[in-house]
């Protein structure tokens, strides 16, 4: 029996060998897009690619970014990386044809992971079934951590390394995706989480970086995750006191002593330590200001999940009660008046019949100002200016009881089309209720895939009157404004970071 014949595409740098997969599906999987950020190119811009001899293979995934503590969620999926190296600036690509003439559309995956995890070779970004919907999908990894968001000057880092290896992927989309069968003129740029405030990024970057996309979609994701020059100068400071040697010879030391110095010094459970930088110069410093003033020309697609911190909070029993005084407290980090937003949030949740304990207020508000009020004052800002699209996935997990609801990650095994993948098939409820899980994701998937064709999935656009919101439950469905209430009590130029 021989051996099916291997996929062959050409690239400026050199042939690439994928695989062909069932369903038509092309794969080409651990594709160098810059070259490797190691020695003393650490912590510098990614630079080109140089040309291979011969024809690499593309069959297997390249190494991941190096990864900080443990996710928040891990307990609800694994999106865990076996393999990681410094030498990780490599995408991968799925098509469903390889004619240079198809032009089909192509839609960029930014993964998130708080700027510290993820990779392109977590099971449930695998971009197969997506692909075989009629799309070429590239799924891109970038710097994480100390190494993706370390500012300093003695370094010649700004803190935006990652940005720049994302925009040095789009720009090899641009490039080469017609040689997949892809129209790098109608590139859709999609993102959760990190990825989504990546994409808020590159919206108020400073001259731009829309002309590499079209379309944007962000989910639970915005500009509310892009940090200060100060916050950043913080987290230099306590790497510093660390490692007990001057910055500048930080090249010099290891990958381990630096993922060492950054899990002990900046640990996962003290904060987000390394996203964007909101410079003045690359960012502007004030980026919610700059996307409320100017839109740029692209269309938008950006939603939330209705139970974001079920993530965070998880099954941790110091959540399960939370007293007045505790809830007082959360609510004193967000806004000035708490008693007073308190109330609004129970008086609306016990008029919608929904459940009004501190614990339940204190999930919600916390899924409220860290992704909903922003995600939505974005869409507002843009929908002044260019198409724009919301949506809300309340599909709840069955997990713990339902305990978590529709949380945090919870839509992009929906939108891939994993949700039966064994490392998330049990949060996103498949092993519970297959059809029911196929057919929401078949629901979301395809509205993803009618807006990177045509910038319209399915439903009337978004304004500022109206809100006009898709929620994706077990039975989708339109509604104008939902829980106007709860995001009213928010000033969302002030949020905290």
């Amino acid at each position: 029996m021989t051996e099916p014949a291997a996929a062959l595409v050409t690239t400026a740098a050199g042939t690439l060998a994928g695989m062909h997969l069932p369903d038509g599906v092309s794969a080409f999987l651990g594709v160098p897009y810059a070259s490797a950020p190691v020695g003393p190119r650490r912590f510098a811009p990614p630079a080109p690619v140089p040309h291979w001899g011969g024809i690499r293979p593309a069959d297997r995934h390249g190494a991941a970014p190096i990864q900080g503590g443990g996710s928040p969620g891990r307990q609800l999926l694994d999106l865990s990386v076996p393999s990681q190296s410094e030498d990780c600036l490599n995408l991968c690509v799925w098509t469903p044809t390889l004619d240079r003439s198809a032009r089909l559309p192509v839609m960029v995956w930014l993964h998130g992971g708080a700027f510290l995890t993820g990779a392109n070779s977590v099971p449930a970004y695998d971009g197969a079934r997506l692909a075989a919907r009629g799309v070429v999908v590239v799924s891109v990894n970038y710097r994480l951590g100390l190494f993706g968001w370390l500012r300093h000057r003695s370094l010649g880092a700004d803190g935006n390394q990652g940005l720049d290896d994302q925009v040095a992927a789009l720009q090899w989309v641009q490039e080469e995706i017609n040689n997949f069968g892809g129209d790098s003129g109608n590139v859709t740029v999609f993102g959760n989480s990190a990825g989504g405030a990546s994409i808020a990024a590159h919206l108020a970057a400073a001259g731009g970086h829309t002309r590499l996309f079209r379309r944007v979609v962000l989910q639970s994701g915005a500009y509310n995750l892009i940090g200060s020059v100060a916050e950043a100068e913080s987290t230099v400071e306590r790497l510093e006191r660390h490692l007990g040697i001057d910055p500048a010879r930080w090249r010099e030391l290891s990958t381990e002593q630096l993922r060492e110095a950054q899990d002990v010094a900046t640990p996962r459970s003290g904060g987000v330590f390394y996203r964007p930088v909101a410079d003045g110069v690359r960012l502007p410093a004030e980026p919610a200001a700059q996307l409320l003033r100017t839109a740029p020309p692209v269309t938008m697609l950006i939603g939330t999940n209705a139970l974001e911190y079920g993530f965070f909070w998880g099954r941790d029993e110091r959540f399960d009660s939370i007293s007045d005084e505790q809830l007082l407290t959360l609510f004193r980090r967000w806004h000035p008046e708490p008693a007073e937003v308190i109330e609004r949030y129970r008086r609306a949740r016990q008029e919608r019949g929904e459940p009004s304990d501190n614990r339940s207020i204190g999930l919600v508000a916390a899924g409220d100002v860290n992704f909903r009020v922003p995600s939505m004052a974005l869409a507002g800002w843009h929908a002044a200016r260019a198409a724009t699209f919301a949506y809300r996935f309340d599909w709840a997990s069955p997990l713990y009881n339902g305990l978590i609801g529709a949380a945090h990650v919870l839509e992009v095994p929906f939108v891939f089309g994993t949700y039966d993948h064994p490392t998330v098939s049990a949060y996103t409820g498949y092993d519970a209720a297959p059809e029911r899980v196929a057919a929401l994701s078949d629901e979301v998937a395809s509205a993803w895939v009618r807006f990177a064709n045509n910038g319209d999935p399915g439903w009337t656009r978004y304004d500022a009157v109206q809100r006009t919101t898709r929620v994706f439950d077990a039975a989708p469905r339109i509604v104008s404004d939902p829980e106007s209430v709860e995001r009213a009590c928010w000033d969302p130029t002030a949020l905290p970071r």
